[in-house]
């Protein structure tokens, strides 16, 4: 694990019961650089006493200023973000950017995961998902749903760290956590509440995940939606801001990224493993799209 400095508090809120528990995590500097990185997790037991304003101390924390999710394990909370107000029940997930005007409050006696986190692009991945959803913030999250338990992940592997123990996740792999937690957010559950065209994006990127490092391309997965080439392009970056050639190259070089820091694999191995038939053109493509090559991103610290 890098040395970050980890911390733990037993915070004395009013409102937040003594079993409450939150971590705090000092990014490095290449994990300000490349990923996304928590800055803070906690798991909280609240009553109705919990109100927390963007004026409170506690707002002015560095780990605090940035992104925001909560899940609602029990209970309920009122929060309001930028002028706009949502309910948050069991089952839910609030995204709330907390360097625009918030505060939320428990409705009644209340457990919830929350994490603070950042990245270079965070913020247009929130944007991203609330359009995506129709402008709602507050989201139900689908059975079957693998969010809750990555949370947990981040918050378990925070504990560890703040405890000294060994075997902790890397900062890639726990960017790699929330970088999951933001897709799944991003592909609506496919219900009867979709409109026709976020319906079809949402099988797209499912298919793109389904054969990513197979030959691909755009007009294999318009195909697959039953639309031509170029009304799927116009449809597909309206609804993720980018081409679809772009989103795979992207979730190509993200997956490269990870082999690179997490096995031997040659740099010629993992460009075929991730779907490239040419090793000049993995590292043109990947150095395009992260300032460095292959070779020197994996010499670089994790």
């Amino acid at each position: 694990m890098n040395a970050v400095l980890k911390s733990c508090r037993t915070n004395t809120e009013r409102g937040v019961l003594p079993e409450s528990r939150q971590y705090y995590n000092t990014p490095s500097a290449i994990a300000r650089q490349l990923f996304y990185y928590p800055t803070e997790i906690g798991r909280y037991t609240l009553d109705t006493r919990y109100h927390f304003l963007d004026t409170s101390p506690g707002a002015e924390r560095e780990s605090h200023k940035n992104f925001m999710l909560i899940y609602i394990d029990s209970g309920g909370m009122e929060i309001f973000n930028d002028g706009r107000r949502a309910l948050a029940a069991p089952g839910q997930i609030a995204l709330i950017n907390c360097r625009k005007p918030h505060h939320y409050r428990a409705l009644r006696d209340t457990r919830m995961i929350f994490l603070h986190f950042d990245g270079a692009n965070t913020a247009a991945f929130f944007d991203q998902i609330i359009s995506v959803h129709s402008g709602k913030w507050v989201l139900s999250v689908p059975a079957g749903s693998h969010i809750r338990a990555d949370l947990l992940h981040i918050f378990d592997a925070q504990a560890r760290a703040a405890d000294f123990q060994p075997h902790t996740p890397s900062e890639s792999e726990l960017s790699q956590t929330i970088y999951r937690i933001l897709c799944e957010l991003l592909v609506p559950p496919r219900d009867a509440s979709l409109t026709p065209d976020q319906d079809l994006i949402a099988q797209a990127i499912r298919y793109i995940l389904d054969h990513l490092f197979e030959p691909l391309s755009v007009e294999d997965v318009a195909s697959a939606v039953s639309l031509s080439a170029s009304h799927f392009s116009r449809l597909f970056k309206a609804r993720t801001g980018y081409s679809p050639h772009e989103y795979i190259v992207l979730r190509r070089i993200d997956e490269a990224k990870s082999l690179l820091h997490t096995t031997s694999l040659s740099v010629k191995q993992i460009a075929f493993r991730v779907g490239y038939h040419s090793e000049v053109n993995f590292i043109s493509s990947f150095t395009a799209k992260t300032g460095m090559s292959p070779a020197v991103f994996r010499r670089m610290p994790i």
